[in-house]
């Protein structure tokens, strides 16, 4: 029988959700380090950056929401530019919060793999949509910037390349959602994790 008050309870779940948090952060900047270019756009990387974080969402979409402004400053700090971190930073959140808030309604209730195939790809859709329309916004005046190029030659650029972009950004949120759910599920069943906390 726990002696623990219901005061010591919740102490000890809070210190467990930091750890488990600090534990998946650390390990998505760890894993940025790894990269592997997408051969028709080379600038374009994959990296499992997305992974640890989908996970620590379909635990606590909230944590993983708190967490952001720590990994925006770790790739920063591992050379990302502004711009770039911000990219990457809505990349991530707009695949792994389609997921989990899927997950949290479909699976958890209905444990059936077409729950799971829904909830990755409404992520996958999501993560193209916002990427496209971030790059189409974004991206020529990047261009500028950085490159002076003039507008209209940005522009041009811009729209020769969504079409890879979508595919990259299709791509990555796939292998995200599919093993973030994975680990999840493995993890969840081991360390007797129940409940989902929502936001």
């Amino acid at each position: 029988m726990s002696t623990r008050t219901p005061r010591e309870a919740r102490s000890a779940g809070r210190l467990l959700e930091l750890s488990t948090a600090s534990a998946l952060v650390a390990l998505s900047l760890v894993l940025h380090i790894f990269k592997l270019p997408y051969p028709p756009a080379p600038f374009l990387k994959f990296d499992g950056v997305g992974i640890p974080l989908a996970v620590l969402a379909l635990y606590s979409q909230k944590m993983s929401l708190l967490v952001l402004p720590v990994v925006f400053v770790g790739l920063h700090l591992m050379g990302a530019d502004f711009v770039g971190a911000s990219m990457k930073i809505a990349a991530e959140v707009s695949t792994f919060l389609p997921i989990s808030l899927l997950y949290s309604h479909l699976c958890l209730k209905r444990a059936y793999t077409r729950c799971y195939i829904v909830s990755i790809v409404v992520g996958m859709v999501f993560r193209v949509f916002t990427m496209s329309l971030l790059n189409y916004l974004v991206t020529p005046h990047w261009l500028v910037l950085v490159y002076g190029w003039t507008y209209d030659r940005a522009y041009s650029v811009t729209i020769a390349l969504l079409p890879h972009i979508a595919v990259f950004n299709a791509i990555a949120a796939s292998y995200i959602g599919v093993l973030s759910t994975g680990v999840f599920r493995v993890v969840s069943k081991t360390l007797g994790v129940s409940g989902f906390k929502k936001m």
